[in-house]
Parts: structure tokens; C-alpha cells; sequence
């Protein structure tokens, strides 16, 4: 799919400078309230022919997974995984156990948190376990492209500069 057809079918939906970031579905925008999640993946499917999860998180909430994140990129490379909602405690507990030595797993909030010995070392972790075990579906993206969004489009907080700025999101399909 194309990133532009992709721009456009959220500015559809009312969102305000909306922005595409790689080619991997990331979607950047501004809205006034919080967006009807089924909405827009029903819209998505009668749109594009094809259903496609939405994972939203708004700018606190990227700013929080960030602040979670609970190594360093000295540590290896970090993975993280945006989950539908915070999954059970027992499930997550048994996901972190499934961390084969040396990658690490760690589940914060809504989101898993994957550490990865190097990147040419293929993960011994499948994302479909983490599917199976947490009972729902997971988009996962890299530290450094969470990091880039971040850095690129999210704006200044109210504290940060006085202002009340609009919602800012980010969808990923």
C-alpha cells in the first residue's frame, strides 16, 4: 500500500496534518478527540479490501513507552511491540519467561518490550507467541523508529511551553 493513499484515507476521517513515516503503515495526525478504533478499521477493510488492526497512541502515551523502555541501546537491540490493550498479569509474566538467554522480554502497560542481541542475530522470540500467549494482536516497531517519531512529530508538551495543543496520534496498521 501506499503511504499517500494511506495519508488520505485518515484525512477522511477529519484528522489534521496527517503524516506517513517509513513505509511500514505508521500515521501521524491530529484530532480533537480519541478515534473510534472499530470505526476506523471497518472503514479501513470497506476502504482497502483487506482488515488491518489500528494501534493508537497518543503523545503521552508514546512519550511514556519511551520513558519505560527498560535497557539501553548498549544493551542490544530494542524491539518494542504495541499490544490492543494492557494484557493479564499472569499472561504477561508467562510471556516474559519465554525470553530465551540472551534476549530479554519485558511487558509494560500495553506494550512488550523485546531485547535483542544484535540485529543481524535472528530474534528466537515470534511474534505469533506473544499473539498466542497474550491473546491479541501486537504491531512491533523498532526503538529507534519509536525514537525518530517521537523526535520528529511529536509536538511540545503543555508544560513545555504554555500552550494546550490538539491530540496528536499515532496509528499503526
Amino acid at each position: 500500500m501506499k503511504m499517500a493513499e494511506l495519508a488520505r484515507f485518515f484525512r477522511g476521517f477529519g484528522f489534521t496534518d496527517v503524516s506517513t513515516f517509513l513505509a511500514s503503515g505508521n500515521v501521524i495526525f491530529d484530532c480533537d478527540s480519541s478515534p473510534d478504533v472499530n470505526r476506523v478499521e471497518d472503514a479501513f477493510e470497506g476502504e482497502f479490501g483487506f482488515r488491518s488492526e489500528v494501534f493508537l497512541r497518543d503523545r503521552y502515551q508514546i512519550r511514556s513507552v519511551l520513558d519505560r523502555v527498560p535497557w539501553t541501546g548498549d544493551d542490544g537491540v530494542i524491539e518494542i511491540s504495541f499490544l490492543e490493550c494492557e494484557p493479564k498479569i499472569a499472561a504477561a509474566n508467562s510471556l516474559e519467561a519465554t525470553a530465551v538467554h540472551p534476549e530479554r522480554l519485558s511487558v509494560s502497560g500495553s506494550e512488550v518490550f523485546l531485547l535483542r542481541v544484535a540485529k543481524e542475530i535472528p530474534t528466537t522470540h515470534k511474534e505469533s507467541t506473544s499473539v498466542r500467549m497474550l491473546g491479541m494482536t501486537m504491531t512491533r516497531r523498532g526503538l529507534a523508529t519509536v525514537t525518530r517519531i517521537h523526535d520528529r512529530f511529536i509536538l511540545p508538551f503543555p508544560e513545555e511551553n504554555g500552550s494546550v495543543p490538539k491530540l496528536r496520534g499515532r496509528a499503526h496498521r
